[in-house]
């Protein structure tokens, strides 16, 4: 008899959790490859990163401030800055500027459009691509949009996993850590 208690406690738990969890999650957004042609608007630029030389989680997003959609990173303040008002060639010059900050080759940028759920345009992002041989692959960010009960897109913004390992890992010459005592 206890056993199926604790299966219908684990259930009557479960449940619940599983649903919040999916309304913490919030609609998701694509990205899709763009033209820096396409930019004749307003934009707020976002620069996140580039918090120390080696630094490669950095990235730049340029939000169209017509967007019905305001755009926020999920993190402490701290970790990013703010322009607004830049025209679209302008932001797209600061942007490219800055995803080159990292004291690691950046072999190249790549520009993709944020794309609501009407096939409209939220904004831009702009990430550094590295040499494939350094990480395993080139682009080394995960990245992803998701739209709040708020009516605000926030931004999530992490390593991958299997580049945080392989550039952590013992016999690369770098420590777990990013500081040193």
């Amino acid at each position: 008899m206890i056993p199926s208690i604790a299966r219908y406690v684990f259930v009557f738990l479960l449940l619940p959790g599983l649903t919040l969890q999916a309304c913490i999650a919030g609609k998701q957004f694509s990205t899709v490859s763009a033209d820096s042609r396409e930019l004749n608007s307003t934009y707020t630029l976002l620069l996140y990163g580039c918090h120390y030389p080696e630094d490669i989680t950095n990235l730049a997003l340029l939000v169209d401030e017509g967007s019905r959609y305001p755009v926020e990173i999920y993190d402490i303040p701290t970790s990013y800055r703010v322009k607004k008002g830049l025209s679209g060639p302008q932001a797209l010059k600061e942007a490219d500027s800055f995803v080159h900050c990292s004291s690691r080759s950046v072999s190249g940028t790549q520009f993709r459009r944020i794309v609501d759920d009407a096939g409209g345009t939220i904004g831009y992002e702009v990430r550094p691509l590295y040499f494939w041989l350094e990480f395993g692959r080139s682009d080394v960010l995960l990245v992803s949009y998701s739209l709040q009960k708020n009516g605000v897109v926030r931004t999530y913004i992490r390593l991958d996993p299997d580049v945080e390992r392989a550039r952590d890992s013992p016999g690369t010459g770098r420590s777990t850590s990013r500081h040193s005592d």
